[in-house]
């Protein structure tokens, strides 16, 4: 189904490494989104960074890492109803982090 028209982003900053019980967090974050029926999300992990979990986190050529911190983003991308049901979610799961969310406009294909 497409879908075009205004919706939101919600971003996520935290720590590849970080754990919910024996699951990294963004694994646990990525399978609720996908459970609780939201358009789309998307990981990226991070090259470098500071201010979300530690004083700074590097990763060295081919994934070596650097630091224990690794900087990661989890991107989720819905209708402003669906996040702002997730939300209470990721609260609830994330002790150190950083959350943004903000206004998009969504052309998607497969919604």
């Amino acid at each position: 189904m497409k879908y075009q028209g205004k919706g939101k982003v919600l971003r996520i900053y935290l720590n590849k490494y970080t754990h919910q019980e024996k699951d990294y967090l963004y694994e646990v974050i990525v399978k609720k989104a996908h459970a609780m029926g939201l358009a789309g999300a998307m990981v990226f992990h991070g090259t470098e960074g500071f201010g979300f979990c530690c004083p700074g986190c590097k990763t060295l050529n081919l994934g070596v890492a650097a630091s224990v911190c690794q900087p990661l983003i989890a991107e989720f991308i819905d209708k402003e109803e669906n996040i702002n049901a997730f939300l209470p979610v990721v609260k609830q799961l994330m002790k150190k982090g950083g959350i943004v969310v903000f206004d998009a406009d969504i052309d998607f294909d497969n919604f």
